[in-house]
């Protein structure tokens, strides 16, 4: 065993050697079928899946530094019309990659960071016997690759829209708050939020609130964030704690609902939204204010949706 974990790491520690390099190949590429991936993602169930199905995007990753210090091997996204799949490489020659397949129709939520160049992508679907998941950090300039696939993966977790799917729509409440937004978050709804063929039911925006530090300093603790209810999905649009030049983007599909739950935590609320599909749970957290929890439960309510208070976790 220590064998095993000497020789890793000393593979690890040759492979980031080469990923200091920068220059063009570290950003994504776009390939035109199967055959381009590189040999470290290349396998048998990779070949029979491009046979199976008509891949329509590829899109390679070189290897990277995930957060400055552990290792990521190349990696890869194929689409399909609504699907999904995740290559990973190993460190070690010659052995297949890692490959997990993300279903459209059983999504059980996405979240998108873009921060400046820093971007993540988690995924979340139901699996075989347990949730699969794929994490992955990217440069955001592999942005406008991905976001047109992303899209329909979520269009495949919905039914018929009820409006045209090049069109969205308001409700007259909706309406009236979304015309009461910051401009950012006005535009992050035209532009991230209200996917095509969705309508606008409901809206609940939390400014980002901050407590008094060393007396002179303010010390940031809640988030700007803008929660939405379409008509499929819950979309959260959340700026990060320490950087508002960007984006933390997630949605929900509203039939994998099964409740929320709200926790006091001191200064804030943990909002847990349970998610549920085919015999298969998840947790999506969120941290509130109470006046932000408690607007959302009454829309949430409204709408026919479980809601349950829990005990203070500091009681």
């Amino acid at each position: 065993m220590a064998t095993f974990t000497n020789d890793q790491e000393k593979r690890l520690a040759e492979l980031k050697k080469e990923v200091t390099k920068r220059g063009f190949d570290q950003h994504a590429s776009v390939l035109k079928n199967i055959s381009e991936l590189p040999s470290e993602l290349q396998s048998p169930a990779v070949t029979a899946l491009a046979a199976r199905e008509a891949v329509q995007m590829i899109v390679a990753f070189p290897p990277q530094i995930h957060r400055g210090w552990y290792y990521i091997p190349k990696q890869a996204l194929l689409f399909t019309s609504g699907d999904m799949v995740h290559l990973l490489g190993s460190i070690w020659p010659d052995q297949e990659p890692q490959v997990t397949c993300l279903k459209g129709c059983g999504l059980m939520y996405m979240k998108v960071t873009l921060l400046l160049l820093y971007g993540f992508l988690e995924v979340v679907a139901q699996g075989q016997s347990l949730p699969a998941r794929v994490g992955m950090e990217f440069n955001t300039v592999a942005w406008h690759h991905l976001s047109h696939s992303l899209r329909q993966v979520l269009h495949a977790t919905k039914a018929a829209p009820r409006i045209p799917v090049d069109q969205v729509s308001y409700s007259p409440s909706a309406q009236k708050d979304f015309e009461k937004l910051p401009l950012k978050f006005s535009n992050g709804v035209k532009i991230y939020g209200l996917l095509p063929g969705e309508e606008l039911e409901e809206l609940v925006f939390q400014p980002n609130t901050w407590k008094r530090w060393l007396y002179f300093f303010r010390q940031p603790i809640l988030a700007n964030t803008l929660l939405l209810l379409t008509t499929h999905y819950m979309v959260v649009l959340q700026e990060e704690l320490d950087v508002e030049q960007g984006w933390i983007l997630s949605y929900i599909p509203r039939n994998n609902i099964a409740g929320m739950q709200n926790r006091p935590c001191g200064l804030w609320n943990e909002l847990s939204v349970q998610l549920k599909r085919g015999g298969q749970s998840v947790e999506y957290k969120l941290m509130l204010e109470s006046a932000t929890v408690e607007a959302w439960r009454k829309q949430w309510v409204q709408h026919g949706g479980q809601w349950q208070d829990l005990p203070d976790q500091q009681a």
